[in-house]
């Protein structure tokens, strides 16, 4: 008996010391029949290795490429695979002086189908949970106080083919930002948290990750269809970032702007702010740590560089790269309404989104193969973080006014299949009316039920037919994750963060409420973050899906992420295994 002990004890110390393996794509992955990604096989705590054994399907896998990090590990690598429809396994028996380990993947490739759609639109507003979807319809469309029913309906949610609520996850973690989650959207992979359609591996390096093809690498490259890339945020952010680059490191803006051009994907039409990651190092603003120049760079490649609203509409290239501000292009209020100087800088000519939808449809809409354009109102999620309500909502409204245009011109295009949704939701809330006669951060002025009456949004608008918010009666709108910050109810021409640092670094470190706003007149919140944030986060709340046109009848229920994904592949009736 005693010796019998002995053994299983010698037994469990070896299976506790076994190298650990990991396999990408991670098991359960699926993708479309030629959709390439990189094989990657890694074993870490590894003593004395002897021999592997990697196959798919039974059989073994030539031409990996074998690594050595570091003493206790051991990597193969082999890049640009594919599959055919079907279903595929790969298994791995790793064998070193501790033993023997074993791992595998079982990975899905879905069949393509008929194509019924050419084209394809989608608008994504980062940040757009239902609820911010709820708040900007109440501002445009203002409850009718005769009878208590709204007068309208934003153009996102008139005239369906379909629609579907759509939850997130990222691969490691069940809350998700924005680069995991629009790769969700661009590749049909769960990613980790701040990458861009890449799996993590065992490398310092975030540039040489195993990567997962894009659907517009794909149809540039099967189908020959052309790319645009439309946002309102700085051009290297995560979600333009997501359809047509790969990187660990969501923040390698310099590397991203790089692979706008020499990627796989090189978008043919890319309007969005941020010049500062496309001028050399020695410009004013950049943020670069070299001399390259792609406004210079871009136009020999073809492009017609644009930089004002004036020069965009103007333009009549078909390739086109329009850098609109030095980082991000600020909201429609700021654009259209207070227009401050503090805001706007020298920036007094930028476009709408609607101008840049437009203009990027027409010049993609030449090629007679198709498009796929993308289409972010990025600055929802960069005015929810500060938890600046009006900016978000009313940068919905903006989009809102793309989505229609969009829904034109596919009256006459009826080929083209038009998507809106989200990345990401954020914690917004509606919950009650605000008497904004009495003056910032009342909570006496605050109405529930019966005493929120109707909201006076309408009584006046502005030349794109939109409400100001400035108005007698508004909303209570609050969020539900944040630190702790001065709450006014109202909002402001010129931006404030809603916290400031308290001077202090390392432990001590965490942020204030932000005194210029507390001055305003305000209640004080107490937050439920942690001290060291300084905004709100994202939350895991359900997304929108609204969808238009051929190919709709994929999207419905309630669906995950990443099958937004492969429902354009079946609209589009994509087969990576070809190439033209």
């Amino acid at each position: 008996m005693k010796r019998l002990m002995m053994t299983a004890a010698l037994l469990l110390t070896v299976a506790a010391s076994a190298a650990k393996l990991q396999v990408y794509p991670y098991s359960g992955a699926s993708f479309v029949p030629g959709q390439r990604f990189d094989l990657r096989v890694e074993a870490e705590d590894v003593k004395g290795f002897k021999d592997a054994v990697i196959t798919l399907d039974g059989k073994a896998v030539s031409g990996l490429v074998k690594t050595t990090t570091k003493d206790t590990s051991v990597e193969w690598t082999l890049r640009a695979q594919s599959l055919t429809a079907g279903e595929h396994e790969l298994a791995v028996k790793f064998t070193d002086e501790n033993g023997e380990a074993t791992k595998s993947a079982k990975w899905t490739v879905v069949p393509a189908t008929k194509a019924k759609a050419k084209n394809v639109i989608l608008f994504i507003a980062d940040g757009l949970g239902w609820n911010t979807v709820n708040a900007a319809k109440l501002v445009a469309y203002p409850y009718n106080p005769a009878n208590g029913m709204p007068t309208g309906k934003l153009a996102m949610e008139t005239g369906l083919s379909s629609m579907a609520t759509v939850t997130t996850s990222s691969y490691d973690s069940a809350l998700a930002d924005s680069a995991n989650t629009a790769s969700s959207i661009a590749t049909g992979q769960k990613i980790q948290v701040n990458a861009l359609n890449v799996y993590n591996d065992n490398t310092a390096d975030t540039l040489d990750n195993p990567r997962i093809e894009t659907i517009t690498a794909m149809l540039k490259r099967s189908m020959g269809k052309s790319v645009g890339l439309v946002s309102s945020a700085f051009g290297t952010d995560a979600t333009p970032a997501a359809f047509a680059t790969y990187t660990r490191r969501r923040g390698d803006y310099q590397a991203i702007a790089d692979q706008y051009f020499k990627g796989d994907v090189k978008p043919d039409v890319l309007l969005i702010g941020g010049s500062r990651d496309f001028i050399p190092s020695t410009a004013p603003g950049s943020r670069r740590k070299d001399n390259t120049d792609w406004i210079e760079g871009s136009q020999k490649l073809g492009y017609q560089f644009v930089s004002t609203r004036s020069e965009l509409n103007a333009a009549t290239g078909n390739k086109l790269f329009g850098l609109f501000n030095i980082d991000n292009i600020p909201s429609y209020l700021d654009r259209a309404q207070y227009k401050t100087k503090e805001m706007l800088g020298d920036f007094t000519d930028m476009p709408y989104l609607w101008d840049s939808t437009k203009k990027a449809v027409e010049t993609l809409d030449k090629n007679p193969n198709g498009f796929f354009l993308m289409v972010e109102a990025g600055m929802v999620d960069k005015y929810e973080h500060p938890l600046d309500w009006q900016r978000a909502v009313w940068d919905v409204l903006e989009m809102d006014k793309a989505v229609a245009w969009a829904k034109d011109y596919a009256k006459t295009h009826p080929d083209t299949l038009i998507l809106v949704t989200a990345d990401h939701a954020h914690s917004l809330s509606v919950y009650g009316g605000y008497d904004a006669t009495k003056g910032p951060g009342k909570r006496e002025a605050v109405g529930v039920y019966e005493k929120a009456g109707f909201p006076t949004y309408g009584d006046k608008r502005d030349e794109n037919g939109f409400p100001l918010p400035e108005t007698s009666r508004t909303y209570a709108v609050g969020f539900a994750a944040t630190p702790d910050y001065c709450e006014t109810y109202l909002g402001r021409k010129v931006f404030l963060d809603p916290t400031v640092s308290n001077g202090k670094t390392g432990a001590e470190a965490a942020y204030l409420p932000n005194p210029k706003i507390c001055d305003e007149g305000s209640v004080q919140r107490v937050g439920n973050l942690d001290p060291g944030s300084a905004q709100g986060v994202h939350t895991a709340d359900p997304l929108p899906l609204f969808v238009f046109g051929p190919g709709a009848e994929n999207f419905s229920g309630v669906i995950d992420q990443t099958e937004i994904f492969f429902g354009i592949a079946r609209a589009l009736g994509l087969d990576a295994t070809k190439n033209k």
